[in-house]
This record gives C-alpha cells, sequence and structure tokens, in this order.
C-alpha cells in the first residue's frame, strides 16, 4: 500500500514523468516487495519547490508513506528515488529530500472501499505482521 509524492519545479514531458512512475513503482517493489498493483505513484511538476531561497534550479521534494519501513529499506529507496530523479529530472541529491512515513494504525488507510484494519483483521502493524505470517 505504499503512497509517493514526488513534486518538482521543473516542466517535463508526459514520457519523463511515466518514466519516473514506472521507474519509483519499480524500486519500491524491488526494495519493499509490495505488489506493484499496491502502489500509487504521483508526480506533480511546476511546483514551487526551492532550496535555499533558489527556485529556479531543479528541485524535488519527495514523501513515501507505506507500513513497515526499517532503516533498510528507507535507506536503499533514498538511494534509487535520488537516482531516478537525478536522472530524469536532473534533481541534485542535495536539492531534494525524502520524508518516509510509517503507518502503523490501519484503520488510518483506505483502499477498494474499506479500511486495512477491516482488510487484516487488526488495527495495528502487528496484526498486519500476524497476517503476513499466517499466510
Amino acid at each position: 500500500m505504499p503512497f509517493v509524492r514526488i513534486e518538482t519545479n521543473q516542466k517535463f514531458s508526459n514520457k519523463i514523468i511515466n518514466d519516473v512512475i514506472i521507474q519509483t513503482t519499480d524500486a519500491i517493489h524491488l526494495n519493499k516487495g509490495d505488489p506493484k498493483t499496491m502502489i500509487s505513484v504521483v508526480v506533480n511538476t511546476k511546483v514551487n519547490v526551492g532550496f535555499g531561497g533558489d527556485y529556479d534550479n531543479p528541485a524535488a521534494i519527495v514523501q513515501v508513506l507505506s507500513v513497515k519501513m526499517p532503516v533498510e529499506i528507507t535507506t536503499k529507496l533514498t538511494e534509487s528515488i535520488s537516482d531516478i530523479l537525478l536522472t530524469n529530472f536532473n534533481v541534485l541529491p542535495n536539492r531534494m529530500y525524502i520524508f518516509f512515513q510509517e503507518f502503523t494504525q490501519m484503520h488510518l488507510v483506505g483502499w477498494n472501499r474499506k479500511t486495512f484494519a477491516q482488510i487484516v483483521g487488526g488495527a495495528d502493524l502487528e496484526a498486519l505482521e500476524a497476517a503476513r505470517k499466517k499466510s
């Protein structure tokens, strides 16, 4: 159930944006193991993003929200996402922040007309882990 939002101050073609969405989806899938069908990526371009008051040079803000994101995963995703944005958007790694947020309460995320608490049969991350171990 990962959700990724990428915002940059530059404008790009739909092809480049689609490439970033596909590459980011693949990076999440490979590093976290979530099914691609459950990964959502949003890219917003030409937004007001700047570093040190500089709004002209490429910059980006990235948010990654998901369950279970230990340091090993966030470290790998930081490297992968930084490389994707450098290659496709020309954003230097020191001109982006990547914020990770881990959901531990399953009732705070809805999907397919239900909350994850209803889907996994528990209210928190421990219930999700128990459900994964059973399957």
